[in-house]
């Protein structure tokens, strides 16, 4: 019998605000969206991705369902999260209140609508594209 996989889960908020989706820029991978990995101790997740879209962009929201999931293996190199194994959730989140301000985990951000989400569509090695298109054949 083969061993248990071992993985991180990753929580991404799809925060939707006036019919737009918030992405983001991370230098070294790309297309990415607000959140992360659920800290020791944490066991409500809401409160988890919650916290970590404040830390990463200053934005209170609300947490919705969660819409789609995908696997990633970060690539080694300078990254934080080099090696790492992990398991994506993605959840549909609404705006609450604040004004984007970055954390040095990304260096840009836009609002995406249907219209112009595709722009991203040549930046898929990871899946995020593929949870991007799926958020918006969705809602």
């Amino acid at each position: 019998m083969a061993n248990d996989r071992q993985f991180y889960v990753d929580q991404k908020a799809f925060i939707e605000r006036d019919g737009k989706v918030l992405v983001l820029n991370d230098p070294i991978l790309g297309l990415d969206f607000p959140g992360g990995k659920i800290q020791e101790g944490e066991v409500d997740w809401t409160d988890a991705l919650k916290r970590e879209v404040q830390e990463e962009t200053g934005l209170e929201i609300t947490v919705g369902e969660p819409f789609t999931a995908w696997h990633f293996k970060m690539p080694e190199g300078p990254h934080r999260n080099a090696g790492k194994d992990l398991f994506l959730v993605g959840y549909r989140c609404a705006y609450t209140s604040g004004e984007v301000v970055l954390s040095s985990e990304h260096d840009k951000y836009e609002w995406v609508d249907k219209d112009t989400y595709q722009k991203y569509a040549d930046n898929d090695i990871d899946g995020y594209f593929q949870a991007l298109k799926t958020y918006f054949e969705r809602y």
